[in-house]
């Protein structure tokens, strides 16, 4: 009994860590020109993630042709992927490589560019 309940703890404890490993990226949509606004919120059909290997993009519906681009404190470009939507919704981008230091994030599609920041430590 006691070894099961060994077992156990050790399952439990994985799991958790695992999960916490995983950090969800705030993703908001830049301003956009003066002019007139819908007064409802605007859905958002993306999300991304940042763990300790990857940074992950996942598109919950096709918005057509998407760019998303991985930016560093300098404004420097450090990855960049093209993605058709119509065939790929998740998207895995490797950062395990990348410097300790402060990212952005932006995915552009159709007149829409949503911008997220995230740390690496």
């Amino acid at each position: 009994m006691k070894r099961f309940a060994f077992i156990a703890f050790l399952l439990v404890l994985l799991t958790s860590s695992i999960g916490a490993a995983t950090t969800e990226i705030h993703l908001s949509e830049d301003p956009k020109p003066p002019g007139p606004r819908p007064l409802s919120l605007t859905y958002i059909p993306v999300s991304a993630t940042i763990s300790e290997t990857d940074l992950s993009v996942y598109f919950e519906e096709s918005v057509g042709t998407a760019i998303i681009t991985v930016y560093n404190a300098s404004n420097q470009i450090v990855d960049q992927e093209v993605v058709n939507t119509n065939n790929t919704t998740d998207v895995y981008i490797p950062v395990y490589l990348l410097a300790n230091g402060n990212y952005t994030i932006t995915i552009s599609y159709g007149n829409t560019i949503l911008r997220g920041v995230f740390d690496i430590s």
